[in-house]
């Protein structure tokens, strides 16, 4: 009887070898998600400033699969700049002007990997922003009600703003942690307050992401 235990006792630590081997073995860069913590600059215009540079930190979510995927993030840009409203209804008021602190920026993109090896894995996508200014506050004292009133409206509409955006990127891959960096562009919109006449913004990424399994349902 103790032989017979001492055979089953190795046939079940033989069985759990290979389990745990495959439990820390690296996972593929396709059919999996990733979370990331990253860091940069964007590159934009506004009212008070053509060409202004802001620092920005954020997170994302990239789901890949076998040739496409999708990516979502959440950032902010840190910047403190003003603006001019054209919000006066009488001769006799002045315009407003408003301090214009932070950006925050929310992307979804479909997902493209043109070419990939073991550890490098480039990638392109496609899809939209939302950007929004974090706060705007009024530095001028209001004329009037009405005056009040269409700069209450002008703010609410100016504030945020979908645009279109382009992504290219690689994600150098060793083991389940992936360093990356990438751009990011989107048009710039003549509707939104951090707008100077310049067709394009753009920010420049780098990061850490963390494999956290597959994407594919049903896959272990």
């Amino acid at each position: 009887m103790k032989a017979i235990r001492s055979l089953a006792a190795a046939a079940a630590f033989l069985t759990l070898v290979p389990v745990a081997a495959m439990a820390q073995a690296p996972r593929p860069f396709q059919n999996s998600w990733f979370w990331g913590v990253k860091g940069g600059g964007a590159f934009m215009s506004a009212p008070s400033r053509a060409n202004l540079t802001a620092g920005l930190a954020g997170i994302d979510w990239l789901i890949t699969r076998s040739k496409g995927g999708l990516y979502v993030s959440f950032d902010q840009s840190f910047l403190s700049q003003y603006a001019v409203l054209a919000d006066s209804v009488q001769s006799t008021d002045t315009p407003s002007q408003v301090n214009l602190k932070n950006m925050r920026r929310v992307s979804v993109l479909l997902m493209g990997y043109p070419g990939s090896s073991e550890r490098l894995h480039p990638y392109v996508g496609l899809g939209m922003v939302y950007t929004q200014v974090g706060s705007v506050k009024s530095t001028t004292a209001y004329g009037s009600a009405d005056q009040y009133s269409l700069a209450q409206s002008i703010i609410q509409q100016y504030k945020s703003v979908f645009s279109p955006a382009v992504m290219a990127g690689v994600q150098f891959q060793r083991r389940n942690t992936g360093l990356f960096i990438q751009a990011l562009g989107w048009q710039a919109n003549q509707n939104f307050f951090l707008y100077n006449a310049h067709g394009f913004n753009a920010s420049i990424e780098a990061g850490i992401r963390y494999n956290f399994g597959s994407s594919v349902s049903g896959d272990n």
